[in-house]
């Protein structure tokens, strides 16, 4: 009997040996439950979801593995604090566990694109050996357990770098690596050793139309004491709105395919499929995983993206109105400035014209005295004097076509040079100012235009004069009576 449950002990470290390759549970979709191997991943995503996993390995093995795992991830203050809740039950043959995990997560922002996490969880776990399910020739056989179902604490630790898109992490499950003992007698002991674990990531999300679709290559190495070190490398691609596609290769292993669809923008279905590539793929059959997602409210993240694009929206709008405003007044600054200038000439030009009327009366009046004095004392000096007086008219005849003369016609006249120039039009679009010299010409009256640089207006003129009286005397008589139209006189120093 000895012997025999010696083998038995021989098995069950056998078995504790295999066992030891997955103490950590295997997913194929990790890919959206990161923080069940790194506790510091925790609500990194910005918002509450609850996603549920089943997995069958290796089917065609009878009691092969079998895990099924529940988990729960948010954020609070402001995504500065980070929360899960993962539990699961793993089973293979006449070994079973049951653990259940809560994990923090503190997310230091360095920068507005700069952030380490840290993270930390603590669970319990159930082991379990099924003595019942055991079959044997020979009851003797079984070494009887006087308990097979024991429990130990654990401890899980972990650290996630992010810069931008790129974020880089690693994590101990499994840390205090404790013992759990089934039976101890002096000559047998059955115990259960857990191992410490270390689990390393680093991921690239490659974005395009804005953050809809996201392509990430990842890679993740698993690596612990008595078990070959497992690297996995694949890439995950995610349509929002639609769902996601992905390929994973694992090393020594298999090849993973992932699929998913978005039912809704909360709800989410997804498969993978591991096609087995070590040389007894054939004879262990295929895995299987599934899995089901359930998005609580919406992404904060986007919520308060979205409010800063409305703010920023609302400041454009504001800024325009503001400029609208500003530019309205400036504009009607120019305005009454413009009407003061020209209110200023207006009355300038009355001035002058009144003062040249009071020194031409004061002129006249001299002169009839002095032709009546002359013509008292003399009547041949009176009749020069009349031939004088017609002499003058003469003369301001002659003066008054001077006046008039060709040269200050507008087609010889240099446009903006110095002087005082008869204006029929003033205008702020030059088109305007071409229409109306196009109209005047096709009456047959001679007109050009020019710009004042001083206040960038278009100025439409008849005529120009050196002197302002003569422009007064041109512009009072309506150039002669041949334009009916108002005028008015534009000073250029």
């Amino acid at each position: 009997m000895k012997f025999n449950k010696s083998i038995l002990v021989i098995v069950f470290a056998i078995a504790a040996v295999s066992v030891k390759a997955q103490q950590i549970p295997l997913y194929s979709n990790y890919f959206f439950t990161p923080y069940i191997y790194n506790p510091a991943m925790s609500g990194a995503k910005g918002y509450t979801e609850a996603t549920f996993l089943h997995r069958r390995q290796w089917t065609d093995i009878q009691g092969s593995p079998e895990t099924s795992a529940l988990a729960i991830n948010g954020s609070l203050n402001e995504e500065k604090v980070g929360w899960s809740m993962y539990a699961f039950s793993d089973r293979t043959d006449i070994v079973s566990k049951l653990g259940m995990y809560g994990n923090y997560a503190y997310h230091l922002k360095i920068t507005d694109k700069m952030q380490l996490s840290f993270g930390l969880g603590f669970g319990y776990f159930n082991n379990n050996i099924d003595v019942d399910a055991i079959r044997a020739k020979d009851q003797g056989d079984v070494f009887t357990i006087t308990n097979g179902d024991r429990g130990a604490f654990d401890l899980n630790a972990g650290l996630n770098f992010k810069i931008a898109d790129f974020q880089i992490g690693a994590a101990a499950p499994q840390l205090l690596a404790s013992t759990i003992e089934y039976a101890r007698t002096p000559t047998t002991e059955v115990d259960y050793q857990l191992i410490r674990h270390y689990v390393f990531n680093a991921q690239y999300d490659f974005k395009f139309s804005g953050d809809k679709n996201v392509l990430t290559p990842l890679v993740v190495v698993r690596a612990a004491k008595y078990v070959p070190v497992q690297v996995d490398a694949g890439l995950m691609f995610n349509m929002e709105g639609l769902g996601f596609i992905g390929a994973m290769f694992r090393s020594e292993y298999a090849v993973t395919a992932n699929v998913g669809v978005n039912l809704s923008e909360q709800l989410t279905i997804g498969y993978a499929y591991d096609f087995s590539l070590n040389e007894y793929g054939s004879e262990l059959g295929t895995s299987h995983e599934f899995m089901l997602g359930y998005r609580f409210g919406s992404n904060k993240r986007n919520e308060r993206m979205e409010n800063e694009i409305k703010k920023l929206k609302t400041q454009q709008r504001k800024a325009k109105a503001e400029t609208e405003e500003l530019v309205d007044e400036k504009l009607e600054e120019f305005k009454d400035e413009y009407k003061r200038e020209i209110e200023k000439e207006f009355k300038e030009a009355a001035e002058a014209a009144a003062a040249a009327a009071a020194l031409n009366a004061t002129q006249n009046a001299g002169q009839n005295q002095g032709g009546n004095n002359q013509g008292q004392n003399n009547q041949n000096a009176g009749g020069n004097q009349n031939q004088q007086g017609q002499g003058g008219d003469n003369g301001g005849q002659n003066a008054n076509q001077g006046t008039f003369d060709p040269g200050s016609s507008a087609n010889n006249v240099a446009p903006g040079s110095a002087g005082y120039y008869i204006v029929a039009g003033v205008f702020s679009n030059k088109a305007n100012a071409d229409r109306l010299q196009r109209k005047l010409e096709s009456q047959g009256v001679q007109a050009r235009s020019f710009q004042d640089p001083g206040n960038f207006y278009y100025y439409v003129y008849l005529r120009k004069y050196d002197t302002y009286k003569q422009a007064e005397q041109a512009k009072a008589s309506n150039l002669n009576g041949s334009f009916s139209g108002d005028l008015w006189i534009k000073s250029v120093k």
